[in-house]
């Protein structure tokens, strides 16, 4: 998914060295070389609460954006992170996740929000929650970073495609789908998410954020409802957001229509990544 900051493709915080009881535990061995091996694509639901989401809504219609362009599409980045704390110091943060599973310290992760934010804070935190359970992760630290990414439909842009292939400056990101389908007797239809192995994928850092596709790679998948998600790397895995199409074009007069997305970057290792890709068994979809 596309953001406006500038990240760093490269982990300065490592998971520890101990992930006695995750699923990580005693699956390093098992790595063999593959078409998949260290490519991760995993399907998440009810990934934050609804009450949690409602209240999150209250906060986000406030928030000022940043208006760009892609391939043509007008899309906004919403500011949820105070400019004042958004510097090398600061950003991106960390989290931790304790022994049993539970998130923990997110002290640094706190302070990146802008004042008045505190759903939303809530909301990436559940969010992050729901990723370190659906992938065992225990007794380790993460960068971790958010973002909110508005695909607006209006009278001027009914339709949004042509969406580049591309990979998330991280190893590992997680996209949540926040809008319903149906909004004020309208809605949108489409914006499933594509994945495909790079076939020009370079073994050295930073990698760039551009890639060919191996077509016989493809995969596409849908997001069902509202709080769907999906978990992916972006080691050798590209992904794409399909075309997406307002339903009743004559009712954007009256209202606008939004896709709205969370998604959550963190940054484990490569080889935590590589690790998790043969950990995951059925569930890894790639």
């Amino acid at each position: 998914m596309y953001s406006t900051a500038s990240l760093s493709a490269e982990s300065t915080v490592a998971f520890t060295d101990s992930f006695e009881g995750s699923s990580l535990s005693g699956k390093k061995e098992s790595i063999k070389a593959g078409n998949n091996s260290g490519r991760v694509i995993v399907k998440v639901i009810n990934t934050v609460s609804k009450t949690t989401l409602a209240k999150a809504f209250q906060e986000i219609d406030g928030l000022t954006t940043i208006d760009f362009e892609n391939r043509g599409n007008k899309l906004q980045d919403i500011g949820i992170i105070d400019p004042e704390k958004h510097n090398k110091y600061l950003f991106p943060s960390t989290v931790t996740f304790d022994a049993s599973g539970k998130l923990s310290d997110t002290e640094v992760f706190d302070k990146n929000f802008k004042p008045n934010t505190d759903s939303i804070n809530k909301m990436c935190k559940e969010a992050l929650q729901t990723m370190g359970r659906k992938l065992h992760w225990r007794n380790c630290t993460v960068e971790a970073w958010c973002s909110l990414l508005r695909y607006p439909f209006t009278s001027e842009q009914t339709l949004i495609c042509n969406m580049p292939w591309h990979r998330d400056l991280c190893t590992l990101s997680m996209t949540t789908l926040l809008s319903p389908y149906n909004q004020n007797d309208n809605g949108f239809c489409g914006g499933a998410l594509s994945f495909a192995k790079d076939s020009n994928v370079s073994g050295t850092l930073p990698r760039s954020s551009s890639g060919i596709p191996e077509k016989a790679t493809i995969k596409t998948f849908e997001y069902k409802e509202q709080g769907d998600g999906f978990i992916f790397d972006s080691i050798n895995t590209l992904h794409k957001v399909e075309k997406m199409y307002v339903l009743n074009e004559e009712k954007l007069k009256e209202r606008s229509v939004q896709r709205l997305l969370l998604v959550c970057f963190t940054n484990p290792s490569e080889d935590d990544v590589r690790h998790l890709s043969v950990a995951l068994g059925e569930e890894n979809l790639a």
